[in-house]
């Protein structure tokens, strides 16, 4: 067994799921607590989910949704903790995670892969939701609180202004500038509500023997699935798949400053890191400057 263990509750509980675990190995501890389970009935990924951000129950809801995709990993089962946080059995996809590999990749497979995300977006804005903004799950299905599209982004931007001060200190007023100048624009763009996954960054994929695999959609909001594209921009970014990710929205760059704010609001709170340096997972171009460009093309729209 690796050193850091899965907690003994966690392998009683994978027991009865999935079979006797017969080895396991940490995968990760960037965020929540992730490993690779051996037991006889295959391979299998744990996790201790202590990220609040993260909705499981919706995630596990809507991969259901997709279950006839090959190119994406089901959830065997959640078991919710008394501190809040939740176990989580899911399928083991082997191959490496696209922050590994995206870089080398010759452009052939990166345009694919791209492409691959692309069509997975669209998939997911398939799906029915109610209301705008983060989404959860009611007894109607999938839903969400917010009146409109801008509405949520506004509020949502409110509240990383709060929990990242010194973010805000450089960038929050020129971002809520742009954001209300769009305001026409982000209305035309959702009409009616389309679910979003809200977090594409590279090691929420696995690059294996088939093609892009998605193991992880941990956030998801109701409004434009543009909004997925313009922040996939900032995770792609000098790859040869970026361009396959551009629409013909006007509001793309707005979304990928937009999502280069919240990740950086993220490193504030959680990473020593400074905030200038920080990059995203996988890609060299430090976040900040990818901001700005962003921000720039869109005040330039």
């Amino acid at each position: 067994m690796n050193a850091v263990l899965p907690p003994p509750d966690l392998v009683d509980w994978a027991h009865a799921e999935v079979g006797p675990i017969l080895h396991a190995t940490s995968l990760s501890t960037s965020n929540s607590r992730v490993w690779k389970a051996s037991s006889a009935s295959g391979d299998w990924v744990l996790k201790h989910l202590d990220d609040r951000s993260s909705t499981p129950e919706v995630e596990s809801f809507v991969l259901a949704q997709l279950r006839d995709r090959p190119d994406v990993r089901q959830i065997r089962a959640l078991m919710p903790c008394a501190d809040g946080s939740t176990y989580l059995i899911a399928e083991y996809v082997t191959g490496r995670t696209l922050d590994e590999c995206l870089g080398t990749a010759k452009p052939a497979a990166a345009a694919g892969w791209a492409g691959q995300l692309d069509d997975l977006v669209e998939a997911v804005a398939r799906i029915p939701v109610t209301g705008y903004g983060k989404v959860r799950l009611g007894p109607d299905g999938l839903c969400a609180e917010n009146d409109s599209w801008p509405e949520f982004l506004g509020d949502y931007l409110e509240g990383q202004r709060v929990k990242a001060p010194r973010l805000a200190g450089l960038r929050h007023d020129r971002l809520r500038r742009a954001l209300r100048a769009f305001h026409t624009g982000l209305v035309a763009a959702a009409p009616v509500p389309r679910l979003v996954p809200a977090d594409v960054n590279l090691r929420n994929f696995v690059a294996g023997p088939s093609g892009l695999v998605c193991c992880n959609i941990p956030v998801l909001w109701a409004g434009d699935p543009d909004a997925a594209r313009g922040e996939a921009l900032l995770h792609w970014a000098g790859t040869a798949g970026e361009p396959v990710l551009r629409s013909e929205s006007p509001l793309l760059h707005f979304y990928a400053a937009f999502h280069a704010y919240v990740i950086l609001a993220y490193v504030e709170r959680f990473s020593p890191e400074p905030l200038d340096r920080a990059t995203p997972w996988g890609c060299d171009t430090p976040l900040l400057q990818l901001l700005d460009e962003h921000l720039l093309a869109a005040e330039g729209a």
